[in-house]
Formats: structure tokens, C-alpha cells, sequence
């Protein structure tokens, strides 16, 4: 009895073992991330064209925009994606501020015309780049991942379970 009063410390940090580690090492899969990205890119490309043929769309171009945007921010920052929650953010902030040089200059739809397609052509320059940069990075982390953590084995795997049916 006397030996385990000496083993307790009353004052020391707990020591609890978690099964679970506080960051998992495992691969982190951005195929959701990236499929959200190319969607994001291809609203971009839409929009364009749709305020190109009629300057109005930009009320329903912007609030899909924007959702998607969303989608992307919540959906990277939960796989710790800081790159495409930057993306995702600059979409709604973009659309954001569309809507407050409307609202704070008075335009009309024929006054709104050309500052808004010039911004949303600046836009489209620096975020259709980012996008495809986005995806293509996607798809490579996600190939390499598959490769080291062993989803893709081929002959490998067969063998591994050759072996643990004996």
C-alpha cells in the first residue's frame, strides 16, 4: 500500500491515453472540395455569358455564385483547406460587394451595365486561373494520396490478402 501512495501524484496533469488522436494523420480526401471548386468555375463562366446577353441575370447569377462560394468555404475549412476557403470566401465577397456599389451609388440596370461587367471580367481573370490551379492540385494530392495510403495496392493487396486467409 505504502508503494502506490508514492506512484500518485495529487498535483500532477492527468495522463489519460486517447484512442483517438487529436489530428488525424490520415489523408484528407478534397474530392468534394474539388468538385465544388470546377462547379464555382463554371458558374463563373455562365454568369458571364448570361450578363453578357442580359444585365439582370446578375441577381440570380450572384445569389448562386455565392451559395456556391459557400459551399466551398464550409466544406474546405472542415477539411483544413485554407487555400479554397480563400476562393470560396473571395466569391462571396465579390458578390457582396457587387451588391453594395448598386445600392450605394443608386444605379440603374443601364447605369450598373459596364462598371459591373468590367469588375466581373476582372474577377473571372484572377479566379478562373485559381480554379483550374485549385482542381488540378486537387486531383494530384488526391492520386498521391490514394497511392500512399494504399486505396490503390493492385497486386499488393492481393497478395496481403493471400496471406491473411492462412
Amino acid at each position: 500500500m505504502a508503494a502506490e501512495s508514492h506512484d500518485l501524484n495529487p498535483y500532477a496533469t492527468p495522463a489519460t491515453v486517447s484512442d483517438t488522436p487529436l489530428v488525424d494523420g490520415a489523408p484528407v480526401r478534397n474530392l468534394g472540395v474539388r468538385r465544388l471548386v470546377v462547379l464555382q468555375a463554371i458558374v463563373i463562366v455562365v454568369s458571364l455569358v448570361a450578363e453578357a446577353y442580359e444585365h439582370e441575370t446578375i441577381i440570380g447569377s450572384g445569389a448562386i455564385f455565392s451559395m456556391v462560394g459557400l459551399a466551398i468555404v464550409v466544406t474546405a475549412f472542415r477539411k483544413r483547406d485554407h487555400a479554397a476557403v480563400m476562393f470560396g470566401g473571395s466569391a462571396i465577397v465579390f458578390a457582396s460587394f457587387i451588391v453594395f456599389l448598386i445600392n450605394f451609388n443608386a444605379w440603374t440596370p443601364a447605369q450598373g451595365n459596364y462598371p459591373i461587367t468590367i469588375l466581373s471580367l476582372t474577377y473571372a481573370a484572377f479566379a478562373l486561373p485559381a480554379s483550374v490551379s485549385l482542381a488540378l492540385k486537387r486531383r494530384q494530392s488526391e492520386d498521391s494520396d490514394r497511392l500512399h495510403s494504399g486505396v490503390d495496392r493492385g497486386s499488393e493487396g492481393l497478395a496481403e490478402s493471400h496471406y491473411a486467409d492462412r
